[in-house]
């Protein structure tokens, strides 16, 4: 069986910032769009805020896996885990090929040391806020950009946006520590 592949997937001003209070600080119909396009059919491990916040959004196909310390909550659809490790095995018993990591701040902190590549918007904007939530630093070391697609603001997207697709060019902390 081919290993499972753990795939950050997220969006965060030039500083990281991917929260403010909790929400989103944009609406960018692009990055939506990119968004839902790559998570389409896949199995996502979120914590249980952004799950919370994201009930009723999911796609036929999309399996949410919630990263969360009440494993009684209630999961339609999808499963409560209390661990990364306990994430990667239950989808990997399942057969999941790829596991994206859709947040929050904690989750994406937690996986990156195993993460296997990182899709991150970054959104042209520098936010100043003691109550954000923000994406964890990618040690340049560790990482290899792969893919930069650019897009200037228009009408519907008022802030231009980079996404930048990074694998890991040194290995991962071994499988072994999520275990």
């Amino acid at each position: 069986m081919k290993p499972l592949r753990l795939i950050l997937i997220a969006a965060a001003s030039r500083n990281g910032v991917l929260a403010v209070q909790g929400k989103i600080p944009w609406h960018l119909p692009r990055d939506i769009a990119h968004f839902r396009a790559r998570t389409a059919g896949h199995w996502l491990l979120l914590g249980r805020t952004t799950y919370g916040q994201m009930t009723g959004w999911f796609r036929p196909g999309q399996v949410p896996v919630v990263l969360t310390a009440r494993k009684g909550d209630p999961v339609p659809g999808g499963w409560a885990v209390a661990s990364v490790p306990e994430a990667v095995d239950l989808a990997s018993r399942h057969g999941a090929g790829e596991l994206l990591v859709c947040g929050g701040g904690q989750v994406y902190a937690a996986t990156l040391p195993f993460a296997d590549e990182v899709i991150l918007t970054t959104v042209e904007i520098d936010i100043d806020s003691l109550e954000a939530t923000w994406f964890p630093e990618l040690p340049p070391a560790q990482w290899t950009l792969l893919e930069t697609l650019t897009f200037q603001e228009n009408p519907d997207n008022t802030l231009p946006m980079t996404i930048r697709r990074f694998v890991r060019s040194q290995p991962a902390a071994p499988a072994a520590e999520l275990t």
